[in-house]
Parts: structure tokens; C-alpha cells; sequence
């Protein structure tokens, strides 16, 4: 189908696109998600102006979330997404599925939700609920197309809890002040987890994380659990977020300092 009857069908069933630039993911000129449209005739004069735009979707016009599984470094997308079910984070994969040029995956599905997304939910999964690219646009000569001609934007399913948790706030906890400790010292690791849980914004986050994943590697725990922890901390407590190469180049660099240390003591 092309592009044109596809951005006008979809907007006779309620959903907003607004155009692209040609062979790239970048809006025309003021246009956005913001301004997207479902207006037949305006539609029609994208392509009459611009036959050959790409397309993007507005998600939050129809509370649509994407689960985009990204492939650019030659990923294993069945790897991702057995990390995503051991971490209890299952996908039904019965919904709307579409491939991206360079191999990944969005997964649509519905819920309302309060963020647009989350980037680096884990390595290399993003959760969208602002606006995605969608078929049949083409970059560099490769199409997003759907994956499964007998699923629509009619079988998109809801969102698994998870998810809709991921991009809601979470809600404030309600504790009581009758609790009283048997002590009124706080152990030095409790000390640590209120650091960790207060966070750090945008200055020194760096720093504030490689303290945290020295502190990680030093209880002995497994690299695997403490690379874990480490990119949860990164998500939930340092805003924004640092990129997963920095926490990734952080966490190589304590291992190695810890590493060196250690052969220093074994002399």
C-alpha cells in the first residue's frame, strides 16, 4: 500500500500521523508529534507537496505504546528478549509488530500512561509513548513493514502491567511513624541504599555513579548481578538518565581498577 492511502486509512480510524523528510526520521518543517493530524484533506497535501515523505505516528493521540527493540549493533533480538523474560518482563507477541530497516522490532500496544518514554529500559530496548516512524517509510532504501499480515492496528492488544508501570510514575509510598527500630544506628550499607535511592541529577553523575558500582562490585556480589543493579540505578535513580555506553564504560573501569587492586594485594 502507498504511503499516501496508508497515512489516509489510518486517519479515517482516528489515528494522527504527521509527515517526514524523505529517507530520515526527522519531521518536515514545523511539524511534529504535536501538530499530527487525522484531517483527510491535509493529509493529501503532504503528499501532493512531497510524494515521497515518511511517516510518523503520534502514539499519545491514542494512547499507543511502542516497545522498540533496537538492532543497530547487530544485536540478537532473541537475546533481548529472553533478558526481558528472565527479569519478569514478558511481551505478548500476539499484537501489532512492526520491523525496522535495520532489523529491530516495535511491538504496539495500548494504555494510558503519564511519561512519553523510557530510554534504555534495559540495553537496547526503549519504551515509546510520545511518537514512532511507521511502515511503510524507508530509510536508506530498507522499509518498516509489518511483520504479520493477519495483525492490524485492530489487534493491538493492552499493555502487560509491566509496561503500563514503567511509564506511569510510581506512586508515592505511605509509611507510618510508628515504627521504631530495636537501635538508633544506621548500619553503614544502610547508609548506602538511602544515598543510592536519593539519586543525582544532572551534575556529577558520573562520578556518583562509578562511586555506586565500586560499592556494588566491593560486596562480592557477581559482575552480572552488579552490571544489573548498576543499569537499574542508572534508570530509576540518576535524572537524566546517563547513556548505556557511559554506564557500561564506567562499569569496565571499576572492574578494571578493582582487578588491578587485587593483583597488587595477591604480590
Amino acid at each position: 500500500m502507498r504511503s499516501k492511502q496508508y497515512a489516509l486509512e489510518l486517519a479515517k480510524h482516528d489515528y494522527k500521523v504527521f509527515p517526514l523528510v524523505p529517507n530520515t526520521k526527522r519531521p518536515l518543517k514545523d511539524h511534529s508529534y504535536l501538530t499530527a493530524s487525522k484531517d483527510l484533506q491535509e493529509i493529501s497535501n503532504w503528499f501532493d507537496h512531497e510524494p515521497n515523505i515518511n511517516l510518523g505516528l503520534s502514539l499519545s493521540d491514542s494512547n499507543l505504546i511502542v516497545v522498540d527493540i533496537d538492532n543497530h549493533n547487530n544485536n540478537d533480538i532473541r537475546t533481548i528478549f529472553q533478558t526481558l523474560s528472565d527479569q519478569g518482563y514478558m511481551l505478548p507477541a500476539d499484537t501489532y509488530i512492526e520491523q525496522t530497516p535495520s532489523g529491530g522490532l516495535h511491538l504496539f500496544y495500548r494504555g494510558q500512561v503519564s511519561k512519553k518514554r523510557v530510554t534504555n529500559f534495559i540495553p537496547s530496548v526503549d519504551l515509546l509513548a510520545d511518537f514512532t516512524v511507521i511502515a511503510p517509510s524507508v530509510i536508506n532504501g530498507d522499509t518498516y513493514r509489518s511483520i504479520n499480515t493477519n495483525y492490524t492496528y485492530n489487534t493491538i492488544l493492552d499493555a502487560p502491567n509491566w509496561l503500563l508501570d514503567a511509564l506511569n510514575d510510581r506512586p508515592v509510598q505511605q509509611y507510618t511513624n510508628s515504627f521504631k527500630r530495636t537501635g538508633n544506628v544506621k548500619k553503614w550499607t544502610g547508609k548506602r541504599l538511602d544515598e543510592i535511592v536519593a539519586g543525582v541529577d544532572s551534575g556529577g553523575r558520573n562520578t556518583w555513579l562509578t562511586r555506586q558500582v565500586g560499592w556494588l562490585i566491593s560486596t562480592g556480589a557477581e559482575l552480572a548481578t552488579a552490571y544489573t543493579i548498576a543499569q537499574q540505578i542508572n534508570r530509576d535513580y540518576i535524572s537524566p538518565p546517563l547513556p548505556d555506553s557511559e554506564v557500561n564504560t564506567i562499569f569496565k573501569s571499576v572492574v578494571r581498577k578493582e582487578a588491578s587492586k587485587y593483583e597488587q594485594r595477591s604480590q
